[in-house]
């Protein structure tokens, strides 16, 4: 944990200043306040089950980290109470030792005090609401701490850098631009996809080319049908709009079914030029 974090500060966040007209004190934030990471990441090692082998997951992204581990909240704690309640005090707890541990680290409080800290340094920051999810099932949770809406890229060296909100920006970049740039821009959109998103972005954007159930994508696939494997490589490209489903209003739907997106095959024929 120390390592990650440590990592966490010197590679991820960052501080912003941005200078107010007749005022003396600039303004100052972070794109992620130190404290609702430390506290998040925390959290997720508490909680989660050292009885099964699925790792905690920090995904890193220009808008957002997420933590996601694995399995959900112990009942009576469930999706509602984690999308509606700023305090939770948990009657059971599946590690009370590791959370002496931690304690002793100083790295958690142990009275319930987990998720008033992160709402609190978010709302501290200036940044927006975190959120925290899980299914019907209670198979994971994800933690999500959006970031701070004032941060943008700048320029390096007077060098004027390009502005990506996301990779539709990207790649309407790569359009405009020379061939070489284009190219440049293109290696780029590839670089965050591997990165930001996972490795296999390519097979399941080509494989959805027809409309199938997850089953049958997760087949195709060789990976077995379950909610970890849905959250980890189908759930990102339904969220950027790569992928969308036959029932969007309700995801459990027993004939739900997903197919490429138009947006998707912008996609997928950028990763097809260059595989």
């Amino acid at each position: 944990m120390r390592d990650t974090l440590s990592f966490f500060q010197t590679n991820i966040i960052a501080e912003q200043v941005v200078k107010v007209a007749n005022k003396a004190e600039a303004n100052r934030f972070y794109n992620f306040p130190y404290s609702a990471v430390e506290e998040a990441l925390s959290n997720a090692v508490y909680h989660k089950s050292y009885e099964l082998g699925s790792p905690i997951e920090t995904q890193v992204w220009p808008d957002k980290i997420e933590i996601l581990s694995f399995p959900g909240p112990v009942p009576p704690v469930n999706t509602t109470v984690l999308k509606t309640h700023r305090r939770i005090v948990a009657r059971e707890y599946r590690n009370r030792r590791i959370g002496d541990f931690l304690k002793e680290l100083h790295l958690t409080e142990g009275r319930g005090t987990g998720f008033p800290t992160i709402y609190k340094a978010m709302a501290d920051n200036g940044s927006p609401v975190p959120s925290f999810d899980t299914d019907e099932t209670s198979t994971y949770v994800l933690a999500t701490l959006p970031a701070h809406d004032g941060m943008s890229n700048g320029a390096s060296n007077g060098v004027n850098v390009p502005v990506f909100k996301d990779l539709e920006d990207i790649l309407d970049f790569g359009n405009g631009a020379s061939n070489g740039a284009s190219n440049g821009v293109g290696n780029l959109a590839i670089d965050i996809i591997n990165t930001e998103v996972h490795d296999r972005v390519y097979e399941i954007l080509e494989i959805l080319s027809v409309r199938m159930k997850r089953s049958e994508l997760f087949e195709k696939m060789d990976l077995s049908n379950q909610t970890k494997n849905r959250a980890k490589y189908l759930d990102p490209l339904i969220e950027n709009g790569w992928v969308e489903m036959a029932f969007p209003e309700e995801r459990t739907h027993p004939n739900q079914t997903y197919q490429i997106t138009a947006a998707g095959n912008r996609i997928l024929k950028l990763l097809s030029n260059r595989n």
